[in-house]
């Protein structure tokens, strides 16, 4: 019969996520370190879900936009309504956003 430890240990959170500061191309390497295809962003501050971005969608604003914040990529996303970016139209958005340097909407 197997013993349940009683004494109290800390629980480490092993969760990758984002931050909306980090980059396009920073984001990439994480999810190819660890072969994820989606990850969370989460505020800085208080660990806060804020959105979640895909590789695919990492992938097309890359050859553009390698250097954008994560953030921008969220505001393009919200800007239009959809889950999911698909290229042409959500791209423009996005470059025009990231040109424009407003803020993000999360």
């Amino acid at each position: 019969m197997a013993k349940c430890s009683t004494r109290k240990e800390a629980l480490i959170s092993r969760a990758i996520t984002l931050f909306p500061s980090d980059t396009v191309l920073a984001s990439l390497q994480v999810m190819q370190q660890y072969g994820l295809a989606v990850l969370p962003v989460v505020d800085e501050a208080r660990g806060e879900l804020i959105g979640e971005v895909t590789e695919g969608e990492l992938c097309r604003v890359a050859s553009r936009l390698p250097l954008i914040p994560i953030a921008e990529v969220l505001t393009a996303k919200a800007a239009d309504g959809e889950e999911g970016m698909t290229g042409g139209v959500e791209e423009l958005r996005l470059e025009q956003v990231a040109v424009s340097g407003s803020g993000w909407l999360h």
